[in-house]
């Protein structure tokens, strides 16, 4: 099934056709894009225009690629390649994204918080697979262009679409939720990431609990009952008559978590009257999106136990917790734990301490630990990075690196008692890493994304080839 026709794409971008030959090769158009790099035969290509480039310049690169059409601001490209014409193909984009939505009959759950979208809408979206045919957020496509892309790729007859919401300012949880129109919204956490941007964390939760404001009627709010902002998210999901549904260890949860602790290489969890499911990858963060998730299929009145044995056999996706070995001969390893995609003040606190219990488990191995400067945090930002000290003291590690300069800080309190040593760009380290690198460490990577950690695991996992190739 095609996912648009040209009638109901000119319908949605309200576009127009100055050579009428738009689509002429083309019945159908199978797919959306806007990256001639990784565009596919038979998706249409909207050429949209930023601060730094502009679409209209790899049209022709779209075309020999396979590309069914072009959607253009540019009249004179629009008859020069029989393309589709709007006055804005960002606002075309979102509209398409508008009507997409409009038309699909499924059910659709929006996800937003300070830590764990991504993962929470990786864990969903395989367990609704399990009933239904899923449509989801790819990547990190939550912002007000990512989030239209999602909604213009989403085939009307799917099941169920997870959509992740993202937010850096004030207004922008408002005006993606009006977009996604949830009929369940899912607050993973508030924190204080981002902060820079709003006065205080009570900003912050009332921008999140702006998801809400887009809920269709009989919507469902599903909140952590262990955040210290339940109390006013619930308030703010009444006024919109949300059903309110409670996650996390309070005994007021409508999904409580019993007892959760790290086992093996993951982690073991008994909530509701469910006992002792492990969860063979997944630390204990992980395991609160598990819990999210499974709200989210308890208010959907589909059987859990048809997803328990595919969650508890899960990765952690790359950059948020996955583990990484180099097996340097049969008795010498070296495990990393990458979780370098982004960091904020709760995620790097929770990832230091299940680091901490991972040193306890692999006593043998030396621990190191590399950290990057959390980023947003405003005038905050040394404080809230000095408050990593004790938890570092505690992990003792063998060797310290940390990513700029805020992380910087933390190295000069502790360089009289951990090895440390500081690097204030990221290019330096990806220089120096090889020598730190030997055989039976654990290792630690975690930072905010413009730090650029992730630099690193190409390096490591050319290690990883090295010592394969050799054994």
């Amino acid at each position: 099934m095609p996912l648009w026709t040209k009638h109901d794409l000119m319908m949605a971008c309200k576009g127009k056709d100055p050579t009428s030959n738009f689509l002429d090769n083309f019945e159908n158009i199978h797919g959306i894009s806007i990256d001639d790099r990784t565009i596919k035969k038979g998706e249409l290509f909207i050429a949209l225009i930023g601060e730094n480039f502009d679409g209209h310049n790899f049209i022709e690169s779209a075309i020999s690629k396979g590309a069914c059409g072009v959607l253009v601001s540019n009249i004179k490209i629009a008859k020069k390649f029989n393309g589709l014409f709007v006055n804005n193909t960002k606002q075309a984009l979102i509209n398409i994204g508008k009507y997409a939505r409009n038309r699909f009959r499924g059910i659709t759950i929006g996800i937003t918080g300070s830590a764990g979208k991504t993962s929470t809408n990786y864990i969903l979206s395989n367990a609704l697979n399990q009933f239904g045919k899923t449509h989801k957020t790819f990547g990190n496509n939550n912002n007000i262009i990512g989030l239209s892309l999602t909604l213009s790729r989403l085939p009307h007859n799917f099941n169920f679409c997870v959509l992740e919401l993202g937010m850096n300012n004030i207004g922008e949880i408002r005006e993606l939720t009006k977009i996604a129109k949830p009929n369940i919204a899912l607050i993973t956490n508030v924190s204080n990431s981002h902060i820079q941007n709003f006065k205080n964390e009570k900003e912050i939760a009332r921008a999140k609990s702006e998801i809400f404001l887009g809920l269709e009627k009989n919507g469902i709010a599903i909140i952590n009952s262990d955040n210290i902002w339940k109390n006013f998210l619930i308030t703010e999901a009444k006024k919109v008559n949300a059903k309110i549904h409670l996650f996390g260890h309070a005994k007021i949860s409508n999904t409580q978590i019993i007892t959760l602790i790290n086992e093996k290489e993951g982690s073991t969890i008994c909530y509701d009257k469910i006992q002792n499911w492990h969860l063979k990858y997944l630390n204990t963060t992980q395991a609160e999106n598990v819990i999210a998730s499974i709200s989210v299929i308890k208010e959907l009145k589909l059987p859990t136990k048809k997803i328990t044995k595919l969650i508890s056999q899960l990765k952690p996706l790359s950059g948020r917790g996955e583990k990484l070995i180099i097996n340097f001969n049969s008795k010498q390893k070296t495990i990393i734990i990458d979780d370098s995609y982004n960091a904020n003040p709760s995620s790097m606190k929770a990832a230091l301490y299940n680091f901490k219990n991972l040193r306890i488990k692999h006593h043998e191995l030396e621990a190191v630990v590399i950290i990057g400067d959390m980023l947003e945090l405003g005038k905050s930002s040394t404080k809230i990075h000095l408050d990593l000290v004790p938890i570092i003291k505690s992990i003792n590690p063998n060797l310290l690196l940390t990513v700029g300069k805020y992380t910087n800080k933390i190295n000069d309190k502790l360089n009289l008692s951990i090895n440390c040593r500081s690097y204030f760009e990221i290019d330096q380290l990806t220089t120096d890493i090889r020598q730190f690198i030997k055989p039976n460490q654990i290792i630690l990577l975690k930072g905010s994304n413009g730090t650029g950690l992730w630099k690193l695991i190409p390096i490591f996992k050319n290690i990883i080839q090295e010592n394969s190739n050799a054994a």
